[in-house]
This record gives C-alpha cells, structure tokens and sequence, in this order.
C-alpha cells in the first residue's frame, strides 16, 4: 500500500471515529409537521401542550426553565401554564409559541421555541430553550 493510500485511510477512519465518539445528532434540523400539531402533547411530569388548528394552543405544566423568559424575571413556581398562538417560522425547523400575558406569565407576554427532537413517526418535539442550552423538555402526541 502506498503512503499517500494509507494516509487517505487512516484519515478516513479518524474521520469516521471522530463522528461516531461526537454523538452527532440530528435534533432540530428537520421541519415541525404542521398537519400532525393539532392535538394534544403532553411530556414527562404531567405537562401537556394543546395545540389547535386555528392557530392558538395552552399549556400547562410545563417546566419554568423550559421557557427562555426574555422580557421579565421568570416566575417563581417549578410549572408553567398559559396560551396564545402559534406558528411555523418561515424558513426554520421550529414553531414558535407566542404566550400571552396571563396565567404564570402575568408581566408579560413571552415567546416559546418548539424543534423536532425525534423525526418518528410519530414525531417528538422540544422546547428549546437557548443558543447555549438548545434541547430541552420533550413532548409527545397522544394517539
């Protein structure tokens, strides 16, 4: 085997190691299914989120840290409840929750972020909660 050959392998296999040992992961790259949101999700601890065709959606239960607050301190209980619209972001793999003031978020109103965490079917959505911490609470379709 030729030395330039053998370096092209052994780079191709440190390549491929490097990947595999980097738990490369796929989370937040593929778009919401709009058609399949309507219902209702719920995730672990009890929090449920009801989305509507129309548009609108509430939740509750959901845990504080799993909104990123960016216009006021966040509540002071471990679950949220609330609603408000919500929708596809053009262009992004997410849907955004707009909440309305009321509910736990009675200062102001505050803005939600939901990837796919899993592609499915069905699929599994999360809440991302920042740039530094992105995957958060998980949610899943009730059948």
């Amino acid at each position: 085997m030729s030395i330039g050959r053998r370096r092209f392998t052994v780079s191709s296999l440190a390549l491929v190691l490097a990947s595999a040992l980097s738990g490369c992961s796929t989370a937040g790259t593929t778009p919401v299914d709009i058609d399949g949101l309507p219902g209702v999700w719920t995730g672990r601890g009890g929090g449920r989120v009801e989305f509507h065709a129309d548009g609108r959606f509430s939740m509750k239960g959901i845990p504080t840290e799993s909104i990123g607050f960016a216009f006021s301190e966040p509540p002071d209980e471990d679950r949220v409840a609330g609603s408000g619209t919500w929708e596809r972001v053009p262009d992004e793999d997410q849907v955004q929750l707009m909440i309305d003031a009321g509910d736990s978020f009675a200062e102001d109103a505050q803005i939600a972020v939901l990837m796919v965490a899993e592609d499915g079917p069905p699929q599994v959505l999360f809440f991302s909660t920042n740039v530094d911490k992105p995957y958060g609470y998980e949610i899943r379709r009730n059948s």
